[in-house]
C-alpha cells in the first residue's frame, strides 16, 4: 500500500484542480420528447430470433441512487412467478425470457434522462401476437401504477437484503476494473457511499 500511495502520488499530485463543480445537464430535460419517439420500429435480425423491446425516456433518476427506484420496478416485471407477465405469456407459449430494467451506464443514465426497457423474447407464435404481448406488458405496469408501491415495501426489503448479501459474498474483481468503478462511482455517489452507492439499497420512499 505504501508503495501504491507513492506512485499515485507522483503521478496525479501534479494535476490541477480548477476548482469548478461538476457539469451538470439537468437543464436539457426530456431530450426525446418527440412524436418520432411514440413509433412501432420492425427491425429485421441478422439471426433468427424475435424480441420485442419497448422503450420509455424518464426524468434523470440518478439522484434517487439510494432509492433506487427502476431497480424496483424491474424486480417486479422481471419477476418469472405465478401471476407475472412471464408466467402468463409463456401459458400462451409466446415468450422464452423477458428482462425489463435500466442498465445504469451513462448512456441510460444521467443528469438529463433515464431510459427504462423492457425486452420480450418471443416464440414464433409470440411473434404472431406481439400487439397482445405488448398490451399485457402495459396492463401488467397499468395495474403497478393504480395498486401504488405503499402496500409493497416487503418486496423492497427482500429487493434491499438480496443485494446485500450479494455485495458481502461478491467475489473479489480484477483490482483494475474495480478501481475504475470506484472512480465512476465518485462522481456520482456521496462520499459515504462510494463503495456501495451502485449496488444497495439505502432508502424506502414510496412518492419516489
Amino acid at each position: 500500500l505504501d508503495t501504491l500511495e507513492k506512485w499515485v502520488t507522483e503521478i496525479f499530485s501534479e494535476i490541477p484542480n480548477n476548482g469548478l463543480p461538476k457539469p451538470s445537464f439537468g437543464h436539457l430535460t426530456q431530450p426525446f420528447d418527440t412524436p418520432e419517439f411514440h413509433k412501432l420500429y420492425r427491425v429485421v435480425p441478422i439471426r433468427k430470433v424475435h424480441s420485442l423491446t419497448i422503450t420509455w425516456a424518464l426524468p434523470p433518476q440518478e439522484q434517487y441512487y439510494r432509492v433506487k427506484p427502476l431497480h424496483y420496478i424491474s424486480w417486479l416485471v422481471g419477476h418469472e412467478g405465478k401471476g407475472s407477465v412471464l408466467s402468463f405469456l409463456r401459458k400462451k407459449f409466446w415468450a422464452l425470457a423477458l428482462y425489463g430494467g435500466n442498465g445504469e451506464t451513462g448512456f441510460e443514465q444521467n443528469s438529463t434522462y433515464s431510459i427504462f426497457s423492457i425486452s420480450v423474447t418471443l416464440t414464433d407464435e409470440g411473434y404472431k401476437h406481439f400487439y397482445e404481448v405488448a398490451h399485457v406488458v402495459f396492463q401488467y405496469l397499468k395495474m403497478l401504477q393504480k395498486r401504488g408501491p405503499d402496500q409493497r415495501q416487503a418486496i423492497w426489503e427482500e429487493i434491499q437484503k438480496i443485494e446485500a448479501n450479494e455485495f458481502h459474498y461478491q467475489e473479489q474483481t480484477d483490482p483494475v476494473d474495480y478501481v475504475e468503478n470506484l472512480c465512476e462511482n465518485m462522481q456520482l455517489f456521496q462520499k459515504e457511499d462510494f463503495l456501495t452507492g451502485d449496488q444497495l439499497l439505502f432508502e424506502y420512499k414510496p412518492e419516489v
